[in-house]
């Protein structure tokens, strides 16, 4: 469970010594909402779209709109890095031995 700092506890009379390492906390406690949501892009090396839902009403109708719960991870693109060196790489068919040096 996600924790925070205790506020009402630093101000207290009660705290002679603040241990800088380790200060006085309280748990968070789960809540719902609000919710983020995403809007993946058609190209999958850009970045998506994202906004902050507070109800389950504005999250339905987010989803009818096409936002998703999950996030989106961009696809880097392929480089083609053959200008750059002279060697090409071997092509050989799938299930085919390596040619034998001898």
């Amino acid at each position: 469970m996600p924790r925070a700092i205790d506020l009402d506890a630093l101000e207290s009379a009660n705290m002679k010594i603040l241990d800088i390492n380790n200060p006085p906390t309280k748990s968070i406690p789960y809540e719902k909402f609000p919710k983020m949501v995403y809007l993946h892009p058609r190209d999958k090396a850009k970045e998506h779209l994202h906004k902050t839902v507070n109800s389950p009403a504005e999250l339905e109708a987010a989803q009818e709109q096409g936002w998703k719960l999950n996030p989106h991870i961009p696809v880097q693109p392929v480089q083609d890095l053959s200008e750059h060196f002279e060697a090409e790489p071997v092509k050989r068919g799938p299930g085919r031995p390596k040619a034998d040096a001898a």
